[in-house]
């Protein structure tokens, strides 16, 4: 089975080999899907999440303290995020699963569940989505 959870910031990027007005810095207001597949813990358990592949406001909390705020929220991104070559829409979406995949698989908090997609609005027309197989291939599924 699978969950989402959206999210939302505010950012600033620049793309120097464009060849439009997109190479000046500028921002966007980005909205952030994130995917997550695995089995409901059995509601016999007893268990706090049970019933649940993860429980979505542990979800909301640990991405947005530990992703969202230090690395996304208001920042230049061309600068903020550790190991990105360029901050297209495409790159970010493979760095953000790719982070999610170290940092929140087999996270105590989220009940064994695991990535699967990460899709990120760039702008309300436009989004690119990323899966575990295009962080791996971009070199983001580890540190």
């Amino acid at each position: 089975m699978k969950i989402a959870r959206t999210f939302h910031f505010h950012a600033a990027h620049r793309l120097p080999e464009h060849d439009g007005c997109c190479r000046r810095l500028h921002g966007h207001s980005y909205r952030l899907e994130l995917v997550f597949a695995g089995t409901p813990r059995s509601p016999a358990s007893g268990e706090p999440q049970s019933g649940f592949i993860a429980d979505f406001g542990r979800i909301q909390t640990i991405v947005q303290q530990q992703l969202i705020d230090p690395y996304l929220d208001h920042h230049d991104l061309t600068e903020s995020l550790p190991g990105l070559p360029y901050t297209s829409a495409e790159y970010l979406s493979a760095w953000i699963i790719g982070w999610c995949m170290r940092h929140l698989d087999n996270h105590p908090e989220l009940a064994g569940a695991r990535i699967r997609r990460a899709r990120l609005w760039e702008t309300e027309h436009s989004w690119a989505d990323a899966s575990r197989k295009d962080a791996e291939r971009l070199g983001f599924d580890h540190a």
